[in-house]
C-alpha cells in the first residue's frame, strides 16, 4: 500500500463488514496503524445490507447485537460516509446488486473496493477499466502487512490478549483461513511466533 500525503481509501463491501472476524481486523488495523494508514468508506446501502443478514442469520438477537455493530462501526469510521451517488442504469451489471457499489466507489473516489465478491472481477473485464483497485480481504490485509508489519503484529498482540483475556479457545489463523483470508493467515502465524 502506497503510502504519501494523501490518504488511501478503502469502500468496504457489505460481505467483508458482515464477517466478524474480517470486522475486526479491519477496526483494529485503522484504530491503531500509523495515523493516516487508510480511511473506511461506507455506505447506509452498505450497513442496510449488513445489517439484513445479519438480523437474517441471527432472528433471536437482541437489537444491541444487530443494530449495535451498525452503532460500532459508524462510530468508528465516522467520517468515511459517502452520499448521492447514483446508479448508472447504461451499464449491464454481471449482478445488479453490485451496482450501488460501485456507483458510490466510483462518486467517492475511492481508490480500493474491498469485497468477497468475485463479481466485481467480471464487472472490470465488462468495462474494460475500474477507477478504483478491487481486493480481497486476504490481499488488502497483506497489502497493510507489507506497509506496516509492526502494526500487524500490534493487532495480532491485541487480538490473541482479547481471546486469552476470555478464557476461551480460539485460533486466529484458523478464523482468518474460513473468513477467506489464508495468506494473511499464514503471516499472523509468524507474527504469533514474534509475540
Amino acid at each position: 500500500m502506497a503510502m504519501g500525503a494523501l490518504t488511501t481509501t478503502v469502500l468496504v463491501d457489505a460481505n467483508v463488514l458482515y464477517s466478524k472476524t474480517l470486522r475486526d481486523w479491519l477496526a483494529l488495523s485503522y484504530l491503531h496503524g500509523p495515523d493516516g494508514w487508510f480511511e473506511v468508506m461506507w455506505t447506509e446501502d452498505i450497513m442496510a445490507e449488513v445489517l439484513y443478514h445479519l438480523r437474517k442469520d441471527n432472528p433471536t438477537f437482541a437489537e444491541h447485537q444487530i443494530g449495535g455493530v451498525r452503532d460500532k462501526l459508524v462510530g468508528t469510521f465516522s467520517a468515511g460516509r459517502i452520499t448521492g451517488y447514483t446508479i448508472d442504469g447504461d451499464v449491464e451489471y454481471p449482478d445488479v446488486f453490485d451496482a450501488h457499489v460501485h456507483a458510490a466507489a466510483t462518486h467517492g473516489q475511492v481508490d480500493f473496493v474491498l469485497t468477497a465478491d468475485g463479481g466485481f472481477e467480471k464487472l472490470q473485464a465488462l468495462l474494460d477499466e475500474l477507477p478504483y483497485e478491487i481486493h480481497s480481504p486476504d490481499s488488502f490485509f497483506c497489502l497493510l502487512d507489507d506497509s506496516s508489519p509492526r502494526s500487524i503484529q500490534k493487532v495480532t498482540r491485541m487480538q490473541l490478549d482479547y481471546w486469552q483475556g476470555r478464557g476461551e479457545s480460539f485460533n486466529l489463523c484458523a478464523q482468518l483461513n474460513r473468513a477467506g483470508a489464508p495468506e494473511f493467515a499464514d503471516r499472523v502465524r509468524a507474527h504469533l511466533q514474534a509475540c
